[in-house]
Protein backbone atom coordinates (compact mmCIF):
# COMPACT_ATOMS: atom_id res chain seq x y z
CA UNK A 1 0.00 0.00 0.00
CA UNK A 2 2.74 2.22 0.71
CA UNK A 3 4.48 1.33 -2.57
CA UNK A 4 1.19 2.35 -4.39
CA UNK A 5 0.70 5.87 -2.48
CA UNK A 6 4.24 7.04 -3.59
CA UNK A 7 3.83 5.88 -6.73
CA UNK A 8 0.43 7.81 -7.04
CA UNK A 9 2.49 10.54 -5.38
CA UNK A 10 5.19 10.74 -8.55
CA UNK A 11 2.32 10.36 -11.16
CA UNK A 12 0.28 13.39 -9.50
CA UNK A 13 3.59 15.60 -9.16
CA UNK A 14 4.66 15.44 -12.90
CA UNK A 15 1.47 15.62 -14.06
CA UNK A 16 0.78 18.64 -12.03
CA UNK A 17 3.93 20.15 -13.73
CA UNK A 18 3.29 19.78 -16.92
CA UNK A 19 1.89 22.41 -19.71
CA UNK A 20 -2.22 22.76 -18.78
CA UNK A 21 -2.95 22.71 -22.48
CA UNK A 22 -1.88 20.28 -24.98
CA UNK A 23 -1.36 21.18 -28.67
CA UNK A 24 -4.72 20.25 -30.65
CA UNK A 25 -5.52 16.63 -31.73
CA UNK A 26 -3.83 15.05 -28.60
CA UNK A 27 -5.75 12.97 -26.12
CA UNK A 28 -5.94 13.06 -22.52
CA UNK A 29 -6.32 9.91 -21.82
CA UNK A 30 -4.99 6.10 -23.53
CA UNK A 31 -6.29 2.69 -22.78
CA UNK A 32 -3.72 0.67 -24.04
CA UNK A 33 -3.57 -2.97 -24.87
CA UNK A 34 -0.14 -5.08 -25.58
CA UNK A 35 -0.76 -8.79 -26.17
CA UNK A 36 0.71 -11.70 -28.42
CA UNK A 37 -0.96 -12.55 -31.87
CA UNK A 38 0.28 -15.36 -33.62
CA UNK A 39 -1.91 -14.88 -36.44
CA UNK A 40 -1.80 -11.00 -36.83
CA UNK A 41 -3.62 -10.92 -40.47
CA UNK A 42 -6.60 -12.49 -38.17
CA UNK A 43 -5.87 -9.90 -35.04
CA UNK A 44 -6.15 -6.99 -37.40
CA UNK A 45 -9.20 -8.45 -39.36
CA UNK A 46 -11.03 -8.45 -36.41
CA UNK A 47 -9.90 -5.26 -34.73
CA UNK A 48 -11.05 -3.16 -38.13
CA UNK A 49 -14.75 -4.92 -38.41
CA UNK A 50 -15.23 -3.88 -34.46
CA UNK A 51 -13.89 -0.62 -35.38
CA UNK A 52 -15.98 -0.76 -38.60
CA UNK A 53 -19.35 -1.53 -37.05
CA UNK A 54 -22.24 0.59 -36.92
CA UNK A 55 -22.53 1.50 -33.39
CA UNK A 56 -18.60 2.35 -32.84
CA UNK A 57 -18.18 3.58 -36.20
CA UNK A 58 -20.60 6.41 -35.37
CA UNK A 59 -18.89 7.74 -32.77
CA UNK A 60 -15.59 8.59 -34.12
CA UNK A 61 -13.53 7.07 -31.51
CA UNK A 62 -10.05 7.42 -32.27
CA UNK A 63 -7.67 3.86 -32.15
CA UNK A 64 -5.09 2.09 -33.81
CA UNK A 65 -3.59 -1.27 -33.63
CA UNK A 66 -0.21 -1.53 -34.24
CA UNK A 67 3.12 -3.55 -33.74
CA UNK A 68 5.74 -3.90 -31.26
CA UNK A 69 9.25 -4.56 -32.22
CA UNK A 70 12.41 -5.08 -30.25
CA UNK A 71 10.16 -5.76 -27.22
CA UNK A 72 12.28 -7.76 -24.77
CA UNK A 73 10.33 -7.26 -22.04
CA UNK A 74 7.42 -9.82 -22.57
CA UNK A 75 5.68 -11.67 -25.34
CA UNK A 76 3.79 -8.85 -26.83
CA UNK A 77 3.94 -8.93 -30.60
CA UNK A 78 0.93 -6.49 -30.86
CA UNK A 79 -0.75 -3.57 -29.27
CA UNK A 80 -4.32 -1.50 -29.17
CA UNK A 81 -4.39 1.66 -28.27
CA UNK A 82 -8.17 3.88 -27.90
CA UNK A 83 -7.62 7.81 -27.45
CA UNK A 84 -10.16 10.10 -26.14
CA UNK A 85 -10.03 13.58 -24.99
CA UNK A 86 -12.13 13.62 -22.04
CA UNK A 87 -13.50 11.66 -19.44
CA UNK A 88 -17.44 11.31 -21.36
CA UNK A 89 -15.38 10.11 -24.21
CA UNK A 90 -13.37 7.37 -22.47
CA UNK A 91 -17.15 6.51 -20.38
CA UNK A 92 -18.61 5.94 -23.59
CA UNK A 93 -15.96 3.81 -25.48
CA UNK A 94 -15.79 1.59 -22.52
CA UNK A 95 -19.47 1.24 -22.04
CA UNK A 96 -19.92 0.32 -25.80
CA UNK A 97 -17.30 -2.10 -25.25
CA UNK A 98 -18.55 -4.23 -22.93
CA UNK A 99 -22.45 -3.86 -23.70
CA UNK A 100 -22.61 -3.94 -27.60
CA UNK A 101 -23.25 -6.20 -30.00
CA UNK A 102 -19.78 -5.22 -31.62
CA UNK A 103 -17.83 -5.49 -28.66
CA UNK A 104 -19.18 -9.05 -27.54
CA UNK A 105 -18.25 -10.41 -31.24
CA UNK A 106 -15.29 -8.79 -31.18
CA UNK A 107 -14.05 -10.38 -27.94
CA UNK A 108 -15.41 -14.13 -28.94
CA UNK A 109 -13.10 -13.82 -31.86
CA UNK A 110 -10.06 -12.44 -29.25
CA UNK A 111 -10.77 -15.56 -27.58
CA UNK A 112 -10.95 -17.81 -30.68
CA UNK A 113 -7.14 -16.41 -31.68
CA UNK A 114 -6.12 -17.37 -28.52
CA UNK A 115 -5.00 -13.96 -27.69
CA UNK A 116 -2.30 -13.83 -24.65
CA UNK A 117 -2.61 -10.56 -23.16
CA UNK A 118 0.71 -9.08 -21.90
CA UNK A 119 -0.52 -5.65 -20.53
CA UNK A 120 -3.32 -3.37 -19.85
CA UNK A 121 -2.56 0.39 -18.87
CA UNK A 122 -4.87 4.01 -18.48
CA UNK A 123 -2.13 6.35 -19.36
CA UNK A 124 -2.38 10.58 -19.57
CA UNK A 125 -0.54 12.93 -22.06
CA UNK A 126 1.79 15.25 -19.59
CA UNK A 127 3.73 16.60 -22.66
CA UNK A 128 2.58 16.78 -26.25
CA UNK A 129 4.87 18.64 -29.28
CA UNK A 130 4.33 18.12 -32.95
CA UNK A 131 6.75 19.79 -35.29
CA UNK A 132 6.09 17.79 -38.62
CA UNK A 133 2.97 15.48 -40.04
CA UNK A 134 0.03 14.46 -37.90
CA UNK A 135 -1.01 11.74 -36.31
CA UNK A 136 -1.92 10.10 -39.69
CA UNK A 137 1.39 10.44 -41.05
CA UNK A 138 3.77 9.74 -37.99
CA UNK A 139 2.80 5.95 -38.34
CA UNK A 140 6.29 4.84 -35.87
CA UNK A 141 7.52 5.27 -32.86
CA UNK A 142 9.99 5.04 -29.99
CA UNK A 143 9.14 4.33 -26.55
CA UNK A 144 11.04 4.28 -23.31
CA UNK A 145 9.53 3.23 -20.30
CA UNK A 146 10.83 4.66 -17.15
CA UNK A 147 10.20 4.84 -13.43
CA UNK A 148 10.67 8.09 -12.67
CA UNK A 149 11.74 8.76 -8.33
CA UNK A 150 12.11 12.60 -8.52
CA UNK A 151 9.41 14.32 -11.72
CA UNK A 152 10.09 17.62 -10.22
CA UNK A 153 13.66 17.95 -11.31
CA UNK A 154 13.87 14.72 -14.22
CA UNK A 155 10.68 17.04 -16.57
CA UNK A 156 12.38 19.90 -17.04
CA UNK A 157 15.71 18.05 -18.01
CA UNK A 158 13.77 16.09 -20.03
CA UNK A 159 12.03 19.17 -21.92
CA UNK A 160 15.48 20.35 -21.99
CA UNK A 161 16.79 18.14 -23.97
CA UNK A 162 13.97 16.84 -26.43
CA UNK A 163 13.75 20.83 -27.01
CA UNK A 164 17.30 20.77 -27.83
CA UNK A 165 17.35 17.98 -30.52
CA UNK A 166 15.01 19.77 -32.81
CA UNK A 167 17.44 21.51 -34.64
CA UNK A 168 18.75 18.39 -36.18
CA UNK A 169 17.77 16.83 -39.47
CA UNK A 170 17.30 13.89 -38.00
CA UNK A 171 15.11 15.30 -34.87
CA UNK A 172 10.93 13.26 -34.27
CA UNK A 173 8.02 14.50 -36.09
CA UNK A 174 6.61 14.55 -32.39
CA UNK A 175 7.25 13.49 -28.93
CA UNK A 176 5.61 13.51 -26.01
CA UNK A 177 5.19 11.99 -22.53
CA UNK A 178 2.96 9.50 -21.04
CA UNK A 179 2.19 8.93 -17.24
CA UNK A 180 0.70 5.80 -16.32
CA UNK A 181 -2.15 5.81 -13.88
CA UNK A 182 -3.40 2.49 -13.91
CA UNK A 183 -2.75 -1.04 -14.92
CA UNK A 184 -0.11 -3.83 -14.92
CA UNK A 185 3.02 -1.20 -15.19
CA UNK A 186 5.06 -2.99 -12.86
CA UNK A 187 7.84 -0.26 -11.85
CA UNK A 188 6.46 1.93 -14.77
CA UNK A 189 5.53 5.52 -13.58
CA UNK A 190 6.12 7.06 -16.99
CA UNK A 191 6.49 6.84 -21.21
CA UNK A 192 8.40 8.82 -23.65
CA UNK A 193 8.08 8.54 -27.21
CA UNK A 194 8.97 9.88 -30.63
CA UNK A 195 7.15 9.62 -33.65
CA UNK A 196 8.36 9.66 -37.43
CA UNK A 197 6.56 9.08 -40.63
CA UNK A 198 8.79 5.57 -41.33
CA UNK A 199 11.40 3.43 -39.89
CA UNK A 200 14.14 5.11 -41.52
CA UNK A 201 13.90 8.16 -39.83
CA UNK A 202 13.30 6.31 -36.35
CA UNK A 203 16.88 4.48 -37.14
CA UNK A 204 18.22 7.94 -37.97
CA UNK A 205 16.84 9.17 -34.55
CA UNK A 206 18.49 6.39 -32.46
CA UNK A 207 21.85 7.00 -34.46
CA UNK A 208 22.01 11.08 -33.86
CA UNK A 209 20.35 10.77 -30.64
CA UNK A 210 22.60 8.18 -29.17
CA UNK A 211 25.91 9.74 -30.53
CA UNK A 212 25.03 13.43 -29.47
CA UNK A 213 27.04 15.75 -26.90
CA UNK A 214 23.34 16.77 -25.67
CA UNK A 215 22.59 13.04 -24.88
CA UNK A 216 26.01 12.51 -23.25
CA UNK A 217 25.06 15.62 -21.23
CA UNK A 218 21.33 14.39 -20.38
CA UNK A 219 21.86 10.81 -19.59
CA UNK A 220 24.17 10.46 -16.48
CA UNK A 221 21.71 13.60 -15.07
CA UNK A 222 18.81 11.56 -15.86
CA UNK A 223 19.83 8.78 -14.11
CA UNK A 224 20.04 10.62 -10.50
CA UNK A 225 16.47 10.40 -11.00
CA UNK A 226 14.90 8.02 -13.21
CA UNK A 227 15.45 4.23 -13.98
CA UNK A 228 15.23 2.76 -17.18
CA UNK A 229 12.80 -0.04 -17.63
CA UNK A 230 12.55 -1.04 -21.12
CA UNK A 231 12.04 0.27 -24.73
CA UNK A 232 10.16 -1.13 -28.37
CA UNK A 233 9.08 0.42 -31.66
CA UNK A 234 5.68 0.45 -32.48
CA UNK A 235 4.54 0.40 -36.34
CA UNK A 236 0.83 1.22 -37.27
CA UNK A 237 -1.12 -1.19 -38.81
CA UNK A 238 -4.65 0.58 -38.51
CA UNK A 239 -5.92 3.57 -37.75
CA UNK A 240 -9.80 5.44 -37.07
CA UNK A 241 -9.90 8.72 -36.88
CA UNK A 242 -6.54 10.09 -36.33
CA UNK A 243 -5.84 13.89 -35.48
Amino acid sequence: MKKFFISLFLVSSITLMADNHLPAGYSKYQSNFLFSCSMPAKCLEAFNKYMNAPEIKSQNFEADMYAVLHNGWDEATHGVSFYYKSADEYAKGNQLYVTSEAGRKFRKRMLELDIKATSQNLTVHTVGVTNSGTAADNVVSLRWSLEVSDPVKFLPLWKDFSKSLEKYEWSANAYGLQSHYLGNNGRITHEIWAAFSDVQGALAFLDGMYGSKEFLDYNPKADQYSDFIRSYMEVSLSQFNPD
